[in-house]
């Protein structure tokens, strides 16, 4: 049973459609025409962890054959979408799809609520091995040769700023935490443990709005060389400080 949507989940829904559109049209579409080539019918692509759902409406619009899957109460607002009829309610660990059905599957901070619980930070016991579940279905369904674009805040960054339990727009962490991830965990569960080809960091330019971050003003300071710090990340002269506790945000490429 889906739970009830409060008013605060509305407000929040109302500004990810917004933000998802806009991340789906300037990010991830150029990054699945460089990755598997233009919008066509035959370029079948699967979002895990969906949401409300506009990212797959704005990939079904541009082209692709697009199809999304979601746990959670965000399916509350499919009935708005232009093609509720291609979102699916489900768990990422346990897709209900054929192997290799599909050329690209995108994860946007989804692995880091993998195992756990409910909607906290929290994990359970068992976080690691429903993770590594997790890795394993995204690959199992993904055709050879395809891409999965995952994101997650890294772990390794004292500070994360999308899990914040106050209007500070912050939560600081320990690093040796286990509810977000780092760049050496993406490498251990999709390519030694689950078995892709190869793995790289991508660039985080055009990824963010810094809708929170803004409501402050120590936060309207660091956007402007936060913007060009993220523009820079996708060089391959960056590749150690993508991968280090400095970025505080992690979009890898996984390649089957």
């Amino acid at each position: 049973m889906t739970s009830p949507v409060s008013a605060d989940q509305s407000e929040i829904i109302d500004w990810e459609q917004a933000d998802n559109r806009r991340f789906t049209i300037e990010y991830t579409a150029p990054a699945l025409t460089r990755a598997i080539g233009p919008p066509s019918a035959r370029g079948r692509v699967l979002s895990v962890g969906c949401g409300v759902g506009t990212d797959v409406e704005a990939l079904w619009e541009l082209g692709w054959d697009a199809r999304g899957i979601e746990p959670g109460y965000r399916q509350a607002d499919w009935a708005k979408r232009s093609c509720p009829d291609r979102l699916t309610q489900g768990d990422g660990r346990e897709l209900p799809f054929e192997d290799a059905s599909f050329d690209a599957i995108t994860s946007y901070g989804v692995i880091e609520h993998v195992g756990a619980i409910g909607d906290t930070v929290e994990v359970h016991p068992d976080v690691w091995r429903q993770r590594a579940q997790y890795a394993r279905e995204l690959t199992r369904v993904l055709r050879p040769g395809g891409v999965m674009l995952l994101s997650t805040p890294n772990r390794l960054f004292p500070a994360d700023f999308f899990h914040s339990p106050n209007r500070f727009g912050m939560r600081w962490h320990s690093p040796k935490e286990d509810f977000s991830v780092s760049y050496g965990d993406f490498e251990r569960l999709f390519v030694d443990m689950a078995g892709n080809s190869s793995m790289r960091h991508l660039s985080l330019d055009r990824a963010f709005v810094f809708r929170r971050t803004r409501e402050h003003l120590w936060g309207r300071l660091l956007v402007p060389p936060a913007r060009q710090l993220m523009r820079l990340m996708g060089a391959p002269w960056m590749k150690p400080i993508a991968r280090s506790p400095i970025n505080p945000f992690l979009i890898v490429e996984v390649t089957k």
